[in-house]
């Protein structure tokens, strides 16, 4: 299947793209752990295909309490697929009870907290498997009474149950929430008019869809689902000077997606009224009056443990008891509303994605057609109105997009134009799940952790469970090492403290404020304190070489001092050579001649260097370090 994936060219550029999920009582649930692990057997792993973990309120209340789980054959537990809530609860305590008395064929049991810690492990090391949460899903689903929802999409959001003659079908829209914003206030009837015009373009897609299956055919006529999201939600509350771990921004989205809901819903019910609610309409949770917001009632009642997210509305003009009764006579779609995350769509309509807080204030997005430069539109004008945007550009992008470190920017612009990874990840899980308590789908919820520590990360996603996710997304890690960022003037050792052999100072450095090694400079002989040896002056008389015969060698030291009057040794076998010395030996007469310049002084080197933090430029030569290659994240 993942070779198949490699297969399926969208456009001819873009991969195909799927995803797994799998129940983590199936007794293949170590190995699909290791699905997407970087090494091993390429045959035993996914390589392009993407992993979920489907889990449900048993599992979390036994990590809670410390316990064991137990994983089963679906051969012999197939009925636990279709179960959730308190029905599975129930199940699967009595097939533990069957296999502790032998009655199981094959199962496997491990500490629940275990199991747990290694799959959020997996997740440091590969992003997968995805955590989405069964129980939650099906429990708050108003569209429930066609079967279990089994598993989410490629991106979590989509919440629809499908089985073997019906293929779910959802068709996606998102509000670009920025656009509704004028002189730092929401332009709340603007924003009314842009959801209801999605709600009857999405009814009227469903209608002019040709699709490729006849079971998805089907499901898309007798459901009409859709799901209709927001994105440019960080630039929204930029523009209203909040911050993204603010409770002033955690109120902020619990209200506008309020208002969004209730907008969607109204005019889903006005199309009931006007063309007919969709078929599978009697006896869903639609019909007896519900909303998203009912469900929480309905989740916290079957798990016995009440949420920890405000279920309060901060919208006060809205009337919902007037819009139930007005769901009861029919709605024309089975789900309305869906977070996607927009990555690309977003950089398109020059916004940040979905829910997500802003990656960086600098950076650059690597898309199929090409490199984009990503740059944060609203602090540059907050900037340049307080007069230091050229002050301060060049440290933005030496900080990669990170300005919580420079001085020069007041601490309340710091506090609003946070980054992905120095906002809190309890920020992200309070956004979404205010979101949640309107949307009656899911939210693409993306995760940024700049920690390591498992047993934090453990408690962030057991938060996002508490409060009432009902899926996340990516988890993406802050990187330990970053590539060095270049800018038109940036002096290294000054920055940092410390400097390198090539920025060094030499002129102005104690350490090299003389020569390595003086020259030899010698204006007259230099006197040697060893004493030379004395050669004495060899004469040779006439008389003493006319009586040597021709067998007879004179040998003449020129090394040792030997008396005139010295006897000549003779060798009568050696030819004869005669050598006569008249000249006494001098010493080291012609080395103060000119002065040795092997060693030139390094002043003069770094005379003619007018920066000293540039001389990596000179004739020392260069140490270039590799091209940056900075690749945004993205999703499929």
């Amino acid at each position: 299947i993942d070779t198949a994936i490699r297969a399926i060219q969208r456009g001819g550029k873009k991969k195909g793209a799927l995803c797994f999920y799998m129940e983590n009582w199936h007794i293949d649930f170590p190995e699909f752990l290791e699905w997407k692990h970087n090494a091993g057997d390429d045959y035993m792993r996914m390589r392009t295909a993407n992993t979920a973990v489907f889990i449900s309120d048993e599992f979390m209340k036994r990590v809670t309490n410390h316990e064991d789980w137990y994983m089963f054959d679906p051969a012999e537990t197939a009925d636990l697929n279709e179960l959730y809530g308190q029905a599975f609860s129930k199940r699967y305590a009595e097939y533990i009870e069957m296999a502790n008395s032998g009655k199981m064929r094959v199962f496997k049991k491990v500490p629940a907290t275990e199991q747990y810690r290694q799959i959020l492990v997996e997740l440091q090391s590969s992003s997968h498997p995805w955590l989405v949460w069964k129980d939650t899903i099906n429990l708050r689903a108003l569209n429930n009474n066609t079967g279990t929802i089994h598993m989410s999409n490629l991106c979590t959001e989509i919440c629809l149950p499908q089985d073997r003659e019906n293929v779910a079908v959802c068709n996606l829209a998102s509000l670009n929430l920025a656009a509704h914003i004028k002189n730092k206030e929401v332009n709340w009837g603007r924003l009314e008019e842009s959801v209801r015009l999605a709600v009857r373009q999405l009814d009227n897609l469903i209608d002019i869809n040709v699709l490729p299956i006849p079971e998805a055919v089907k499901s898309d006529r007798e459901n009409r689902a859709m799901g209709l999201g927001v994105m440019g939600f960080a630039d929204t509350i930029e523009q209203l000077g909040m911050s993204y771990d603010s409770p002033h921004a955690w109120d902020f989205a619990d209200r506008i997606f309020e208002f969004v809901s209730y907008m969607a819903i109204d005019e889903s019910a006005n199309l009931a009224q006007e063309r007919g609610s969709y078929m599978n309409f009697p006896g869903s949770e639609w019909s007896k009056g519900k909303v998203p917001i009912d469900s929480i009632q309905t989740l916290e009642k079957d798990r016995g443990i009440e949420l920890t997210v405000s279920k309060i509305s901060k919208h006060k003009g809205l009337n919902w008891d007037i819009l139930r009764e007005k769901v009861k006579r029919g709605m024309r779609n089975s789900t309305l509303m869906a977070v996607a995350p927009n990555a690309n769509i977003g950089l398109v309509a020059a916004t940040t994605p979905g829910i997500d807080a802003r990656f960086a204030q600098v950076f650059s997005r690597n898309k199929i057609s090409g490199k984009y430069l990503d740059i944060n539109h609203n602090l540059v004008k907050d900037l340049m109105n307080m007069g230091i945007w050229e002050e301060v550009k060049e440290a933005i992008i030496e900080n990669q997009g990170d300005i919580s470190s420079i001085t020069a920017i007041p601490q309340h612009i710091k506090d609003v134009y946070k980054t992905s990874f120095t906002t809190s990840p309890y920020a992200y899980i309070e956004v979404a799940a205010r979101a949640q308590k309107w949307v009656d789908q899911a939210l693409s919820r993306n995760m940024y952790l700049e920690t390591r520590d498992i047993d934090e990360t453990m408690k962030i996603y057991s938060t996002a469970w508490e409060k009432g996710l009902k899926s996340t997304y990516y988890l993406h890690m802050k990187p330990r090492h970053t590539a060095e960022q270049s800018t038109t003037n940036v002096n290294k050792a000054q920055k940092i403290g410390k400097v390198g052999f090539g920025a060094l100072n030499f002129a102005n450095s104690p350490a090299f404020s003389a020569p390595l090694q003086k020259s030899l400079q010698m204006d007259k002989p230099v006197e040697s304190p060893v004493p030379a040896p004395f050669v004495a002056p060899v004469t040779v008389k006439k008389e003493a070489i006319e009586n040597i015969s021709l067998e007879e060698e004179i040998l003449v030291s020129t090394i040792s001092a030997m008396p005139a009057s010295a006897p000549i040794v003779s060798a009568p076998t050696a030819p004869m050579f005669a050598e006569q010395i008249v000249k006494k030996e001098e010493v080291l007469v012609a080395v103060a001649q000119a002065p040795r310049n092997e060693y030139q002084p390094l002043q003069t080197y770094q005379s003619t260097v007018s920066n000293p933090s540039q001389s990596y430029t000179g004739s020392i030569g260069e140490d270039p370090a590799d091209d940056e290659n900075n690749v945004c994240i993205s999703c499929q």
